[in-house]
C-alpha cells in the first residue's frame, strides 16, 4: 500500500483553480477558510481505501495458485537480499502490477466506473498499468525529493518521510503511483520501493547495457521482463550477509542429505528445525536423530522407522532423541500457533485432464445457449452453475460426462465395460478413444486409437480462438495430440514425438500441458542441441529455479562434452535445484512413464521421477 500523502505540504498555489472544481480560483474560493486543505485530505482518504480494499481482497481464490506459483519462482531469490516481509511485498507488488496487471485494471476501472468527483477519476485512470522505475535520488528540498530514472533519464518527485527515509545518491526501486493533483510529474510510493544506500556506477552502467542489448523495445517493457533480476542487482544484501552459526548450517544440511537418500521432503521439518537450532546455545550432538524422530511422530515424514532404529542409525541414546523430539515438537506447536501456514504449491502434470476441466465443461454446457446481457451477468450466472450438476442432453454428451468420470477414477486398470459404453453412445468421442487407446496393450492397436481420437478431435477443434486451451470443447483435441506424443516419446519414436509436441506449442503457445518439456527432451535425444536450447530460452526466464531446464542444459552439455569442465559446473546447479535426481543418474533405472495424473511440488523425489522420465531417452 502506498505511503499517505503529507497532510501538512502547500500543494494548491492562490491562483491555482479551486480543487473543489467550482472553476475559481483558489483563493476566491475554499482557499478563504482554508476548507480545501481539508477538501484534499478527503481525497487522500477515499484514494487510500481504494487501495487498502484492493489489498485487503486480493488474491481472490480463484488468484491463489497463480500468486503461490509466482511465489514459489521468486521467493528464494530475494528472502535472502530482503527478509520475508519486504520480499512478500515486492512479489505480490510484482504479480499484480505487472505479471497479472489486468486484476489490478479491471479493480481501478470499476471504481473509475462508479466514481463521480472528476479529481478522483483522473488519479484513477493514471493509475492504469503502475509505472515501474529504477531511480536515482538527485536531491531533496523541504522532504520532497528529486528522482531520476536511470533508463528513461525522466525526472519525478517523491515525498521524504520517516516512513520513506531516501537521500541523495541512493536509488529507489519499484511500483509507483502518478498524482497529478500535487504536481504534473508526482509520484505515490508503494511498499515494494526499496532503497539501495550503496550502489556502485558499475551496477547501473550493468543495468543500461543489459537493456541495449535486449529486445526491448521501450524501457517500459525492459523492465517488465527484469523485474526480479533488477531487485537482485540493487538489493542492499543485507540479510544475504547474515551470519548463523556453521555447525547449525551444517546440521540442517545433513537432515537435508538425510531425506534425499531416503527420497523425502518435508519443508516444514526443515524450517522448524532449522529455526529450533538457531535459538540453541550450542548444537547437541543427537539432534539430527531428533529431528527425524519428530518428523516421524508427527507425520511430516512417510517413514515408519521406530525410535530404535533411529538411534541404531545415528548412533544416539533413544531418552536423548525422545526428549529432543518433544522441545521440537514443543517450539513447532508454539510457532504453528503464531504463523499462518502457506499451502503447499504443487503442479498438475498427466495426460489425463486436469482437476477442474470437466466442471468447467459443465458450467459451459449450462452457458452454450444462454442469452448473456454483460459481462456482469456472465460472472453471476458463472457463479450459480458452479454447483449445478449439467444434465446431458444427448447421447455424444453423455459420453462426454463418462469419460470425465471415469479419468476422475484414476484407475491403474481401466474398466473396459465403461470404455464400450462410452464408445456406444458415441464412437467418435476423441476422449473415448483416448481411453480405449489408454486401455489398449497392443501397440499397432494403440497407436490406431490415438490417430483416430486426435482425427475426431480436431474436427471440433476451434482454431479461431485466441488461446486455444481456454476453450473447453478445444481441450479433447489438444489432450489427444499430447497423448500421442507422449506414446511415440516412451516407444523411443522421438521425431514422431517431437512433431506432436511442435504442434502443441503452436497450437497453444502458453503451453497448458507441459508439452515443452517433452520437446526439449525429444531434440536432446535427436542431438539438436540448438533448438532444444532455444526453446529453453524462450519458455525459461531469468530468475526462474526450474530444475527441468537445469537438468536438460547439463543433458545438452554432457552430451557435446562430457568431460569439460562447463559440464560439471551445469551439474552442480541442476544438483541444486533437485539433488532427488542424482540417484538416477547414478544408479540409471528403468524411467517411469510419463504419469496420467500427477501434483507434484518443486525440489521433491515426485519431480525428480519425472526428470528422470525425460532425462533417460537423452543419457
Amino acid at each position: 500500500m502506498t505511503q499517505s500523502p503529507s497532510e501538512t505540504r502547500n500543494i494548491i498555489g492562490r491562483n491555482d483553480p479551486c480543487p473543489c472544481e467550482s472553476g475559481k480560483k483558489y483563493k476566491k474560493c475554499c482557499g478563504q477558510d482554508e476548507s480545501g486543505k481539508y477538501f484534499v485530505l478527503e481525497q487522500n482518504q477515499i484514494l487510500q481505501s481504494i487501495l487498502r480494499e484492493f489489498f485487503e481482497n486480493h488474491p481472490r481464490p480463484s488468484q491463489q495458485k497463480g500468486l503461490l506459483d509466482w511465489k514459489n519462482k521468486t521467493e528464494d531469490l530475494l528472502v535472502p537480499l530482503y527478509g520475508e516481509e519486504k520480499s512478500g511485498s515486492i512479489i505480490g507488488d510484482v504479480y499484480f502490477f505487472s505479471e497479472q496487471v489486468a486484476i489490478w485494471n479491471d479493480f481501478i476501472q470499476q471504481h473509475m466506473k462508479k466514481e463521480q468527483r472528476p479529481t478522483i477519476r483522473k488519479v484513477l485512470a493514471d493509475w492504469l498499468d503502475p509505472a515501474f522505475i529504477v531511480g536515482e535520488v538527485l536531491s531533496i528540498t523541504e522532504y520532497r525529493a528529486q528522482m531520476k530514472d536511470v533508463l528513461t533519464g525522466r525526472q519525478y518527485e517523491i515525498d521524504v518521510n520517516e516512513s520513506f527515509p531516501v537521500e541523495s545518491g541512493n536509488f529507489a526501486i519499484g511500483f509507483f503511483l502518478p498524482d497529478n493533483r500535487v504536481a504534473s510529474h508526482f509520484l505515490m510510493v508503494l511498499n515494494s520501493v526499496t532503497i539501495s544506500a550503496e550502489v556502485k556506477p558499475e551496477t547501473v552502467e550493468k543495468l543500461k547495457q543489459m537493456q541495449r542489448s535486449s529486445e526491448a523495445e521501450t524501457a517500459e517493457n525492459f523492465y517488465r521482463q527484469n523485474m526480479i533480476a533488477i531487485y537482485q542487482m540493487f538489493s542492499s544484501g543485507l540479510l544475504a550477509n547474515q551470519e548463523f552459526d556453521t555447525e547449525v548450517i551444517e546440521t540442517v544440511k545433513k537432515l537435508e542429505l538425510f531425506l534425499i537418500e531416503e527420497d523425502e521432503k518435508s519443508e516444514v521439518l526443515m524450517e522448524t528445525f532449522f529455526h529450533y537450532l538457531a535459538k540453541l546455545p550450542q548444537v547437541p550432538p543427537y539432534a539430527l536423530a531428533g529431528a527425524v524422530h519428530f518428523g516421524v511422530k508427527q507425520q511430516l515424514l512417510k517413514l515408519s522407522w521406530p525410535l530404535e532404529k533411529i538411534a541404531d542409525s545415528f548412533d544416539a541414546i533413544q531418552g536423548e532423541i525422545d526428549t529432543f523430539a518433544e522441545e521440537l515438537q514443543l517450539f513447532y506447536k508454539t510457532a504453528d500457533g503464531h504463523e499462518e501456514k502457506e499451502a503447499a504449491y504443487a503442479f498438475e502434470v498427466g495426460t489425463n485432464p486436469k482437476a477442474t476441466e470437466a466442471q468447467n465443461w459443465q458450467i459451459f454446457m449450462h452457458l452454450k445457449n444462454d442469452s448473456i446481457a454483460s459481462e456482469a451477468a456472465l460472472k453471476r450466472k458463472m457463479e450459480f452453475y458452479r454447483t449445478q450438476a449439467y444434465e446431458p442432453k444427448s447421447a455424444a454428451e453423455q459420453a462426454q460426462l463418462l469419460a470425465y468420470e471415469l479419468y476422475a477414477e484414476n484407475n491403474f486398470k481401466l474398466p473396459i465395460e465403461k470404455i464400450k459404453q462410452i464408445q456406444q453412445l458415441d464412437p467418435r468421442l476423441a476422449d473415448g478413444l483416448l481411453l480405449a487407446a489408454e486401455a489398449q496393450n497392443d501397440p499397432v492397436a494403440k497407436e490406431r486409437l490415438l490417430k483416430e481420437a486426435v482425427e475426431n478431435g480436431q474436427s471440433a477443434y476451434e482454431p479461431e480462438m485466441e488461446i486455444s486451451w481456454l476453450y473447453i470443447p478445444n481441450r479433447p483435441f489438444l489432450r489427444a495430440v499430447f497423448s500421442r506424443g507422449v506414446y511415440y516419446f516412451e516407444q523411443q519414436k522421438l521425431e514422431k514425438a517431437f512433431t506432436e509436441f511442435e504442434k502443441l506449442l503452436h497450437l497453444n503457445s502458453g503451453d497448458h500441458q507441459g508439452a515443452r518439456y517433452l520437446a526439449i527432451a525429444s531434440l536432446i535425444g535427436l542431438n539438436r542441441f540448438e533448438q532444444a536450447e532455444s526453446l529453453i530460452k524462450h519458455y525459461e526466464k531469468d530468475y526462474s529455479d526450474n530444475a527441468f531446464y537445469a537438468w536438460f542444459k547439463w543433458s545438452i552439455q554432457r552430451r557435446k562434452n562430457l568431460h569439460a569442465p562447463s559440464t560439471q559446473e551445469l551439474y552442480m546447479k541442476a544438483l541444486d535445484q533437485n539433488p532427488y535426481v542424482k540417484k538416477y543418474i547414478d544408479k540409471r533405472p528403468a524411467a517411469e512413464a510419463y504419469p496420467k495424473k500427477m501434483a507434484i511440488t518443486p525440489r521433491s523425489p515426485e519431480e525428480a521421477r519425472l526428470i528422470w522420465t525425460f532425462l533417460a531417452p537423452t543419457l
